[in-house]
């Protein structure tokens, strides 16, 4: 299945400083314009293709396969280029002086490399070569690098950010439907150019036109030239012109299995979006074993899956079923000998047997079309967090409908809410303060209290004590709570000017308690000026009426005389 003979020879570059092609790197091998084999690799590719072997013997994915393919070309690369042995006796040495050169690329000033990206890479040979080793789990290979776990650390989800979220997962999710929809099979066979009304505001005119590559623009005058005038290339293009623009009876030969890579790709991302299934999962449904089962308000699907060794199942909405069945039969023209839920043409128009899909084209159009998108894994943690929503943050019940244990959950999936946590945050204070809402009365900055005067751990010795008669001790009252209103913000302005005007007047080299009230009342209108750009709009408008002379209504009248 795979030819490892490739890693017996130094990969050439091109001109451009790129490595060269696997396939032309194989068409080269072939021709013997690479050189001689290094045969004291040989040991090492064996017992690579034997652990190959045994991972498949096992179960294991070919898409896994694939991965270490991809990471042992640079690793090979990096060992011709550098001339280090990749022999299987200096395998270790070899793997640890590439992990080295990785972390060098990661930590420059202009990385070459994301530190996420060579962690991945020494990752998968960590694992690949300390099976071949025989090195214990608990002292893996990549664990005696400077190659670190790249934590990401999750930032909130603002109450807004999480609205424009779920409106551009509605928004793409709209288009897919309706692209959906209108992909028939009538209209693949049909004449090209063919449109799709799409729901309005998502698209120029509410209309998508579709066609595949567009021969006609450069090649229209030979679709009315005598046939004895054209040459034996121009009627090759005619010929392709007349299949390409249809009508046709098979899409053999035409390029019309891009609309059919459109509509699977696009029913791919819907049914994950439905069930919240992970890409690798959805890809490998056999349709002969895809079965549904009532489930109240939902339908369930039960499928196999080989990393758990038994079957999962996954929920529906019953609307969406129509949909399924209408996607199936759809399928069944145009794959009949493949089982698969979401099969694949590759680039000449076969069934893919062994690479994976891709959206490229899928991106490709809602780019044209400024559609927003979201790939399989958001488009899975959008769902997941907005179930969390949904849920009242169970997050048993949300771990359960996708398949998940719950630290899996938290840990790589969910995002924390910022409008939730304020939200659980006021719940908690209204619950455990020891001030009881209902009893809070006016201050004498009119701000909130108890009216029971309380002196802070904090206070200055020179600063009077509370005691609901001078406003100075308010500022270092544990009874006392701030409120989030401009108003107070203004009464704070107003309070610390009067305060200024106090100390101006001391002629003292000392510190002074009218002090000690300014530094307090700065600190307070500066953590509302560095919170939010909404109390940043609420500090200059109070400033300013201060600059102006116009004082809050508890201050005024003693400002005014003392000016």
């Amino acid at each position: 299945m795979y030819d490892l003979r490739r890693f017996l020879y130094a990969r050439p570059f091109c001109k451009n400083g790129k490595a060269l092609d696997s396939r032309w790197f194989f068409k080269r091998i072939n021709a013997g314009q690479v050189g001689s084999a290094r045969t004291e690799r040989l040991d090492l590719i064996i017992a690579i293709k034997e652990e190959f072997e045994t991972k498949l013997e096992i179960g294991g994915a070919i898409s896994t396969l694939d991965h270490y393919i991809a990471a042992m070309q640079l690793f090979f690369d990096f060992c011709d280029a550098e001339g280090v042995p990749a022999t299987l006796d200096n395998l270790e040495n070899a793997y640890l002086q590439y992990c080295e050169y990785l972390f060098q690329k990661s930590q420059k000033r202009k990385a070459e490399i994301k530190i996420l990206t060579a962690y991945g890479y020494a990752s998968v040979l960590s694992h690949l070569f300390g099976n071949i080793l025989e090195i214990p789990v608990a002292v893996e290979l990549i664990n005696r690098t400077r190659l670190p776990y790249p934590k990401t650390t999750k930032k909130a989800v603002g109450r807004q950010a999480d609205k424009q979220s779920l409106e551009s997962t509605f928004k793409m999710g709209s288009f897919l439907v309706d692209l959906m929809t209108g992909i028939t099979v009538d209209k693949i066979h049909g004449e090209l150019p063919f449109e799709i009304p799409v729901r309005n505001g998502l698209v120029k005119n509410n209309l998508l036109v579709l066609t595949v590559n567009n021969l006609r623009t450069k090649y229209e005058h030979l679709l009315s030239a005598p046939s004895e005038t054209l040459t034996a290339r121009e009627r090759k293009i005619l010929h392709t012109l007349r299949k390409t623009r249809g009508p046709v009876t098979t899409i053999k030969g035409t390029k019309r299995h891009y609309f059919v890579s459109l509509r699977v790709t696009a029913e791919l991302l819907v049914f994950i979006a439905q069930t919240g299934m992970n890409l690798g999962q959805a890809r490998k449904i056999p349709r002969s074993q895809f079965r549904y089962k009532p489930a109240g308000d939902s339908w369930e699907i039960r499928c196999y899956k080989h990393r758990r060794g038994g079957e999962i199942s996954f929920k529906i909405y019953k609307s969406y079923k129509p949909f399924l069945e209408e996607y199936i039969a759809f399928i069944d023209i145009f794959f009949p000998e493949s089982d698969l839920l979401f099969p694949w043409f590759d680039k000449n128009g076969e069934v893919s047997k062994s690479r994976g899909l891709t959206f490229h084209s899928l991106y490709k159009l809602l780019k044209e079309h400024e559609i927003p998108w979201f790939s399989p894994m958001k488009l899975r943690k959008t769902r997941i967090n907005w179930c969390l929503r949904r849920s009242g943050d169970n997050a048993e019940l949300t771990s359960e409908m996708h398949q998940h244990l719950k630290e899996t959950l938290r840990g790589s999936y969910e995002l924390p809410s910022q409008q939730r946590s304020m939200v659980e945050l006021t719940r908690f204070w209204n619950e455990n303060d020891p001030i009881r809402q209902g009893e809070l009365k006016i201050s004498l900055i009119s701000s909130q209290c108890s009216g029971v005067p309380v002196p802070t751990n904090d206070k200055p010795s020179a600063v009077v004590s509370p005691n609901c008669v001078n406003q100075s001790g308010c500022l270092w009252c544990k009874n006392l709570r701030d409120l989030d209103s401009f108003d107070y913000i203004w009464s704070l302005a107003s309070f610390r000017h009067l305060k200024s005007i106090e100390a101006a007047g001391v002629i003292r080299k000392d510190v002074i308690p009218a002090d000690l009230v300014v530094d307090r009342i700065t600190e307070k209108i500066e953590w509302y000026r560095k919170s939010s750009q909404k109390r940043v709009t609420w500090v200059d408008e109070a400033e300013t009426r201060i600059l102006e002379g116009h004082y809050h209504p508890t201050w005024s009248n003693i400002l005014e005389f003392l000016e």
